[in-house]
């Protein structure tokens, strides 16, 4: 990733929906590391939908840069779901059920986007990787998935990073569902 890709994360734009497509599991957990710890210092609300193989990960990353995410949990400033049980709550039926992704989300954003000591409201971004883990079973419902996020980032203005995970055998995403996001981070060497 390039320092542009760094300032997209450490400072989105409240509406923004960026997509990093990635093969090396290192440098996600190190655009998601930037992506939260950027937002807790600047005392947003943070929400990681988050597969269970990178929670854990994701949190040591955290505690290497200082940050404790049990305290910012119990705070209620940091929301962590683990993405295949939220994904599967929306797909009651193998069909992806809408009312249930936008009741299901917006509680997540409203939860995050109350500060517990203040009682005042915050800004909130969002990391998910529910898309990559769908685009593998129906690549239709993830880009109607990616659309319902778009309405979901213009209703409650939040900053949404969505990853995917690129296989070998390719090295790009399809442009339709890279056109779903107002950015794209390029896969690149890590930031030295």
């Amino acid at each position: 990733m390039n320092f542009k890709g760094a300032s997209i994360l450490a400072n989105p734009h409240p509406c923004s929906h960026i997509v990093y497509p990635y093969t090396d599991e290192g440098l996600v957990g190190q655009a998601v590391a930037l992506f939260t710890s950027a937002g807790l210092h600047d005392d947003e609300g943070v929400v990681l939908i988050i597969s269970a193989s990178h929670c854990e990960a994701i949190k040591l990353r955290l505690l290497l840069e200082g940050i404790q995410a049990e305290a910012y949990e119990r705070s209620g400033q940091l929301i962590c779901v683990i993405a295949e049980d939220l994904l599967e709550s929306f797909l009651p039926n193998g069909e992806l059920d809408e009312g249930l992704f936008k009741s299901a989300i917006g509680q997540l954003i409203e939860r995050a986007k109350t500060c517990a000591a203040s009682g005042h409201p915050r800004k909130v971004r969002v990391f998910g990787e529910m898309v990559s883990q769908l685009r593998g079973r129906d690549l239709k419902a993830t880009t109607r998935l990616e659309e319902l996020w778009n309405g979901v980032i213009e209703e409650h203005s939040v900053s949404l990073l969505c990853t995917y995970a690129l296989d070998g055998a390719e090295d790009r995403l399809p442009g339709t569902l890279v056109e779903l996001h107002s950015h794209s981070i390029e896969r690149e060497a890590p930031i030295a």
